[in-house]
C-alpha cells in the first residue's frame, strides 16, 4: 500500500520488505531486517523536511536518498543492493516515471556497484536518476491506498 503525501506516492515498510522478499527468494540471502532503526530512516529520508522546506523536493532527490541509503546503511540482512535497486524502480514508476528505455541491466549494476564502493554519492546518483529519467503517466492518474 501506497502512502500519499503532496502527490507524491511513497513506498511503505510492507512495499519495502516484500521487495526485500522477492529479492531473497530469487537471488538468495537471508531474510530479514538487520536494523529497525535504518529501516525508519530509509523509509523517512525522503519526507523530510527543515524549516518548512522538503530536503528533497522532487522525485529524483527522493529516489536517490532512498536508494543510496538502503545501499549504504543495510537496513537488511542481505539483499540490499538488489532491494534499493528495485525499490526505486518501483518508486519511480509508482509516482508514474521510470528509466529511460535504453538503460539495460549492466549500467543499472554499474549504477549499484558504484554506489556501493564510494565511486559514486547521493549527490551523483540524483544527477544521475535527472538524465535517465523519463515521464510516463503523470501520479494522479495512479491510485493510492
Amino acid at each position: 500500500m501506497m502512502d500519499t503525501t503532496n502527490t507524491t506516492l511513497y513506498l511503505s515498510q510492507d512495499d519495502l520488505l516484500d521487495l526485500h522478499a522477492y529479492i531473497v527468494a530469487t537471488y538468495g540471502g537471508l531474510l530479514g531486517i538487520a536494523s529497525q532503526d535504518r529501516l525508519t530512516t530509509v523509509l523517512n529520508a525522503p519526507r523530510q523536511a527543515m524549516f518548512g522546506a522538503e530536503l528533497y523536493p522532487d522525485l529524483c532527490s527522493k529516489a536517490s536518498v532512498m536508494t543510496f541509503l538502503i545501499i549504504k546503511d543495510h537496513p537488511f540482512l542481505s539483499g540490499n543492493d538488489g532491494t534499493a535497486l528495485i525499490a526505486m524502480l518501483r518508486f519511480l514508476e509508482s509516482n508514474g516515471h521510470t528509466l529511460r528505455a535504453d538503460i539495460g541491466s549492466a549500467e543499472l549494476v554499474w549504477l549499484v556497484r558504484a554506489l556501493a564502493h564510494s565511486d559514486m554519492d547521493r549527490e551523483g546518483l540524483e544527477a544521475w536518476l535527472r538524465e535517465n529519467v523519463v515521464g510516463a503517466n503523470p501520479p494522479s492518474t495512479l491510485q493510492a491506498e
